[in-house]
């Protein structure tokens, strides 16, 4: 018998949380957007400039591309989250046709604890959506 390869994905813009569900267990881990605003900010400098602008959004495109080689590894995805960040990478993935044998779902939920989002992904699972 074949083993379905599941991952949950709760992903915002500065974190994202994956968690494979195996044997009926989470096995988690954390990818953290690298983000060079911080530090303007606490420099005091509020007006971004086109520079840091474009720095941001190669930062972000290098975020969702190691999320795109991760997730290239499983069968079934579900990216779920608060903000519009799941929906920026699941647009990425659903226009690449690396991805089309891929069952990905986008869900939109609350913030979400650790515990709350492990039970979640075992829930969803478990649905067999």
């Amino acid at each position: 018998m074949k083993t379905i390869k599941q991952l949950g994905i709760y992903i915002d813009y500065t974190n994202a949380f994956l968690m494979e569900l195996i044997n009926k267990m989470i096995v988690s881990r954390n990818i953290e957007f690298e983000n060079n605003k911080d530090s303007e900010i606490n420099q005091g400098k509020s007006v971004e400039s086109e520079i840091d602008i474009e720095k941001q959004h190669h930062l972000r495109s290098a975020y969702y591309l190691e999320l795109c080689d991760i997730i290239r590894n499983y069968h079934q995805v579900v990216l779920f989250g608060p903000n519009n960040a799941k929906n920026e990478l699941y647009n990425l993935l659903e226009f690449d046709h690396n991805f089309d044998s891929i069952k990905i779902h986008n869900e939109n939920t609350d913030n979400l604890t650790e515990i709350q989002m492990h039970d979640y992904v075992k829930m969803y699972f478990k649905k067999g959506k």
